[in-house]
């Protein structure tokens, strides 16, 4: 029995002890837990074989979850990026034992699949970033835009998808950011994983050759550190750091390096231990400053020496602002007429546009004022004739002069439309019934239409709003394009011969309520190239045209914030010309 009990004891002296609890090895997942497992497994595995008394675990947490479970104790050892194990040692003095090498370099990668060149063109764009407390995967690059392009960081919208970092990626190819940040090399590793789907991706405001093999868009930094957290015993800290400096493989550690390269750039930034949350001391402003008061007081003194000389340069610059101020008053001045010349230039073009159409509507104006004269003729010569005969009654009589007044009136009503329509006049805007514009320009293009053999459907829709324009100019616009609509179906069969006027509500290119009034012919249309140089000066269809009724149409249309295009109608059959204009009336 002795025995027996001689062979357990010498056993059990024989076993590895095993430390109790676990000694557990928090490390930084950037990309996935599976992945950042297995990165540092390796180094697992040599600190259990150098040191097998103690149980070695290994704990993959986010940056948040990092610290908060080496603030609650549960952490004896941190693997993590240089700028967050600044913020780790300022908070919860944890103490870097190590660095390590052979790793990828701590830098960041610019990745964008558009045509981004230069750290400039980031401006008015979103940078998808996993945090932005995410060391490599934005400070790094916020460093460089604070280097290199001051003010660029207020002009870039921050688009954050959390990790894992190669979420940043998927962003891209999602549409959901124009440029992404990755740690250094990790464009190139996923591009060998997945050619398909990152192979479109490449880096930008590259820095020349800092890492072999990578692309690189920012200074290097010192590696990861493996520190102790502040509770874990100094021996044991010591044993694990002579474990780590003794391993070999894949991943290689060497003594802890200077992380005053990380400092300086949060310091610069003022984030993590530099933030400032509380009022600034004197000393802490003149440390942040000297060289901006350095600076301050050497102005303060040249200030001194010139002041006398800057006093003399003001009053020189103070004659000199007069004479320019008199200069640019004389040309505002010269500037008013030539705007006041061209307004009455483009009063005379429309006029002259209005007489054009007018000419060509003459000849069917002539015979519409025809026919109520030579009704008014031939009542009178009718009177005439029966009060020759005896066979005039009092009823005769005033049914006669009822008949020769409506006539009458109906030559007086064609006339005012005539003078109305062609009178020179400034422009009045004013809110209009569309439908009822429509309704006067029949009445004006009635006769040559008719005469034409053009059969007009018009058709606005009910309870169209009213807009602002102006009435005349307006009926200029309606009126051309009636005219155009007829001369292209000039030589088109008679049964063919139909006109489609039509008036709707539609919504504008950046959703304004509105109304569109189109004019369809069915005539020989207009071809591509026609279509291109549509309503331009002096360009015509017309055998006998100038080229200038689009153009003035066309100038009016916008000038009253709409717009007037021209296109096939999906029957190929002749041309509709659609004119836009904003709803207003009175309010």
């Amino acid at each position: 029995m002795a025995l027996g009990l001689a062979v357990v004891v010498s056993a059990g002296l024989a076993m590895p002890l095993r430390a109790d609890p676990p000694l557990t090895i928090g490390v930084l997942d950037y990309q996935g837990a599976r992945h950042s497992l297995s990165h540092w497994d390796a180094t697992l595995q040599g600190l259990r074989q150098a040191l097998p008394q103690y149980d070695f675990r290994l704990r993959a947490l986010d940056i948040h979850a990092l610290a908060e479970a080496l603030a609650a104790g549960e952490l004896d050892f941190v693997i993590t990026n240089p700028g967050h194990y600044a913020e780790l040692e300022y908070d919860y003095h944890i103490s870097r034992i190590a660095t390590a090498e052979g790793d990828a370099p701590v830098a960041s990668t610019l990745v964008t699949a558009q045509d981004l060149e230069a750290l400039g063109d980031l401006a008015g764009k979103r940078l998808a970033v996993v945090a932005p407390e995410a060391f490599g995967g934005f400070q790094v690059i916020w460093g460089e835009m604070a280097a290199r392009e001051p003010g660029l960081r207020g002009r870039v919208e921050l688009a954050v998808t959390g990790y894992p970092m190669r979420r940043a990626a998927d962003a891209l190819l999602s549409g959901q950011a124009d440029a992404a940040v990755l740690r250094a090399c990790m464009l190139e590793e996923l591009q060998a994983a997945d050619p398909d789907r990152y192979g479109g991706l490449h880096a930008f405001a590259l820095k020349p050759g800092p890492v072999e093999g990578c692309a690189v868009s920012s200074p290097v930094y010192p590696g990861w550190p493996f520190a102790k957290a502040r509770q874990t015993p100094a021996d044991l800290a010591k044993q694990v750091a002579v474990a780590l400096l003794s391993q070999r493989g894949e991943t290689l550690w060497t003594v802890p390096l200077d992380y005053q390269p990380v400092h300086d750039l949060l310091r610069r930034l003022q984030i993590g231990p530099y933030a400032r949350t509380g009022p600034v001391s004197l000393s802490d402003f003149a440390e942040d400053y000297r060289d901006w008061l350095i600076g301050l007081f050497a102005a303060l003194a040249f200030w001194a020496i010139y002041s006398v000389r800057i006093e003399t340069l003001v009053r020189r610059r103070t004659r000199a602002l007069k004479e320019a101020n008199a200069q640019l008053t004389r040309e505002i001045a010269e500037r008013q007429r030539a705007e006041e010349a061209d307004r009455t230039h483009q009063r005379e073009l429309e006029h002259v546009a209005r007489l054009s159409i007018m000419g060509e509507m003459a000849s069917s104006i002539a015979h519409e004022l025809n026919q109520p004269l030579s009704a008014i003729s031939n009542y009178a010569q009718g009177c005439l004739l029966r009060l020759k005969n005896g066979m005039f009654s009092e009823d005769d009589m005033q049914r006669a002069a009822v008949e020769i007044s409506q006539q009458a009136d109906r030559a007086a009503m064609v006339i005012r439309r005539i003078r109305a329509f062609v009178r020179k006049r400034e422009s009045l805007m004013r809110p209009v019934d569309v439908a009822e514009l429509l309704e006067e320009c029949a009445a004006l293009y009635e006769a040559v239409t008719n005469r034409a053999g053009v059969t007009v459907d018009l058709a606005p829709d009910d309870d169209l709003p009213p807009v602002m324009a102006d009435r005349i100019q307006l009926q200029q616009v309606v009126l051309n394009l009636v005219q155009n609509a007829v001369d292209a179906m000039g030589d088109v069969a008679p049964e063919a011969r139909q006109m489609t006027i039509r008036a709707a509500r539609q919504l504008g290119a950046e959703g304004q309520p509105g109304l569109c009034i189109s004019v369809r012919d069915r005539g020989h249309g207009m071809d591509a190239p026609a279509l291109s140089h549509f309503a331009e000066p002096f360009r015509t269809t017309k055998p006998e045209g100038i080229g200038l009724g689009l153009a003035l149409s066309h100038s009016i249309v916008e000038a009253h914030g709409g717009w007037m295009r021209a296109e096939t109608p999906a029957d190929g059959i002749g041309l509709r010309v659609s004119l836009w204009l904003p709803e207003g009336g009175l309010t």
